[in-house]
């Protein structure tokens, strides 16, 4: 047994006995392949999607099915080294490829001319499928060759013309759906990109997650409690990267005897999950940033945002997939909007969301509400109350105020406590005690 920490994935997990779940995607992806079918998987950053095709390249993973070599070759290339290459290296790259693992596979290819040319990847591609040979190409990052300037519509109709000729299929890993990943019009009409069936990555599903937990720690001596493991699923949610953030830091603190409390690690799993949470949240437009933080809005968006694995569709309402994505997006700054304690108001709707769910409140009553939140933490006039509410003109009935906040707590139940009275002063908008 190891004292090692086993949660230290962050990257691409290369290593057949670390790779976990995903076992429907891959027999799905698997069999699509099979019968000629190229595949888009589509999936956010640290979904797990080069894991996946790097997986898919290990041949005894694809034995079941008659894939591994000598009866098929499965070629990746990670296109960031292709992104701003001319169609030649692209040429070459694929070639190279697949000469390493005809190579490797026992498959004699005679010796070739001009390797940065179509013709000499067509000509390889031609010995290999005489021979009764499929190929697969997987394309990792392929977002990066799809926006690639340097290539043209006739360069991917080429590609589309191997599948043809050949039935070479391809993989293509991207963060959004082919139509989304260029904003070349031209490039997107070539029929390479009709060719493909989209399948999503998305996150794990309950068991998987606790299944990683209980595989990463049972090669150690250290053990989660099932009260630990649900805290950790309730702050990060079963995605497969903030899992083994979350894992890595309750594994220091277990060891080191320092998590006498659930959330006693929650600010160091918060601080390293920040700059992945960062990213998706400044690559998303701002009418998605809304209605990320109000969780609702047109279905269309929300949509994206569910295939971004940011919200979660249950019983007709969306949540956020985590509480850890919820605590950061409010802490941000959306134009439009108020974000204090568990009240979301859009200013522009008029409308007010407690916890996600609508609030029906009267003009009055969201008009408070509003000056409170914008002052949250802080203590406001029970005059400046009244301006809000009823503008310059000031009567003198204090029951008038007193009223009003009664039926606001009582619209707003069962957050009603948030709003407390500073006697002789106003009121103000804080978490109870």
């Amino acid at each position: 047994m190891s004292s090692e920490n086993p949660f230290f994935h962050r990257g691409a997990i290369r290593r057949a006995h670390y790779f976990h779940g995903r076992q429907s995607e891959v027999e799905q992806i698997l069999g699509l392949l099979k019968n000629g079918q190229s595949v888009s998987l589509i999936g956010p950053r640290r979904i797990g999607k080069s894991s996946v095709l790097l997986h898919l390249c290990r041949p005894e993973v694809r034995e079941a099915l008659d894939l591994q070599p000598p009866h098929a070759l499965f070629i990746m290339l990670d296109c960031q080294e292709l992104g701003g290459s001319p169609p030649e290296e692209v040429y070459e790259a694929l070639l190279t490829a697949i000469m390493d693992s005809a190579e490797a596979a026992g498959i004699t290819i005679n010796q070739l001319q001009q390797p940065g040319t179509y013709r000499a990847l067509d000509r390889a591609l031609q010995q290999i499928i005489t021979q009764g040979i499929s190929v697969v190409v997987l394309l990792d990052e392929f977002e990066l060759l799809a926006a690639n300037e340097h290539l043209t519509p006739y360069f991917f109709a080429r590609l589309r013309g191997l599948t043809t000729k050949y039935g070479l299929a391809y993989l293509t890993a991207s963060q959004r759906p082919l139509f989304a990943i260029t904003a070349e019009e031209e490039i997107l009409s070539s029929p390479f990109f009709n060719i493909f069936v989209t399948l999503p990555l998305g996150l794990f599903a309950r068991e998987e997650a606790l299944g990683l937990m209980e595989c990463r720690l049972a090669v150690t001596e250290v053990q989660f409690s099932p009260l630990l493991i649900e805290h950790l699923l309730f702050l990060v949610g079963p995605h497969p990267f903030f899992l083994h953030v979350a894992g890595y830091h309750a594994f220091q603190a277990v060891m080191e005897n320092a998590a006498t409390e659930l959330g006693a690690i929650d600010g160091a799993i918060e601080l390293e999950a920040d700059s992945h949470l960062g990213y998706l949240w400044h690559n998303l437009t701002a009418d998605e940033q809304i209605c990320l933080a109000l969780t609702d809005g047109p279905v269309d968006v929300m949509r994206q945002l569910e295939l971004q694995c940011l919200v979660v569709s249950q019983n007709g309402t969306f949540n956020y997939t985590s509480e850890l994505l919820r605590r950061y997006v409010r802490r941000q700054t959306v134009s439009g909007l108020i974000q204090a304690g568990p009240f979301v108001i859009d200013l522009q709707r008029y409308q007010v969301f407690g916890e996600g769910k609508l609030l029906n409140l009267t003009n009055s009553q969201f008009n408070i509400l509003v000056r409170l939140a914008q002052n949250a933490d802080q203590v406001v006039h029970g005059e400046d109350l009244e301006i809000a509410v009823w503008g310059e003109i000031l009567v003198d009935d204090p029951d008038r105020l007193k009223t009003l906040i009664k039926r606001l707590r009582r619209a707003i139940d069962p957050y009603d406590n948030w709003i407390v009275s500073e006697r002789g002063v106003g009121y103000v908008l804080r978490p109870p005690e």
